[in-house]
């Protein structure tokens, strides 16, 4: 389990890090809350320093952002400056831990199957205490390490009838 997620209690303490850092912070409010017509609009954070501007759709990409700039010191802004240090293999760094995750899946799922198949009272509680504990089959699903269609499937069995939503 993350000790620290992406989520809007932690904004405020990028921003802070950001301003002792010397950012000088600024917002641009694109949306508009009277047009309620104008459903893509998204504010901007923008984070600025010596010559350079950082721009994320919340705090935390923003601080992101800026921790790219600190590691890579560009001297000046050339395009493409973030990518200097960037490795180029395949498979890139973002595929391997894709394709990481998808074996672990895998792997979860097959050891859930069995684990029915061994003890189905015991499986049937770990699906009941995570409900319990976490609400939902989305989070019920993330918190057993099963993807929502796996979960989708366990509850067609008719012992979890009254978990389905």
């Amino acid at each position: 389990m993350a000790s620290l997620g992406s989520h809007a209690n932690v904004w405020e303490t990028c921003l802070q890090l950001l301003r002792r850092r010397g950012y000088h912070l600024k917002v641009e409010l694109l949306s508009d809350e009277e047009d309620e017509e104008d459903e893509t609009g998204q504010d901007a954070w923008l984070a600025e320093k010596d010559g350079f501007t950082f721009w994320g759709d919340n705090p935390i990409e923003l601080l992101g952002l800026v921790a790219v700039y600190e590691d890579t010191r560009p001297e000046e802004d050339r395009p493409y400056w973030w990518s200097v240090k960037t490795v180029r293999e395949r498979p890139s760094l973002r595929e391997q831990l894709v394709d990481e995750a998808f074996a672990a899946q895998d792997a979860r799922v097959a050891e859930f199957a069995a684990q029915r198949e061994r003890d189905p009272e015991a499986w049937e509680a770990e699906i009941r205490a995570a409900f319990c504990l976490v609400g939902g089959e989305i989070h019920a699903a993330g918190h057993l390490g099963l993807p929502r269609v796996e979960m989708r499937r366990i509850l067609t069995d008719p012992r979890l009838a009254d978990l389905r939503d």
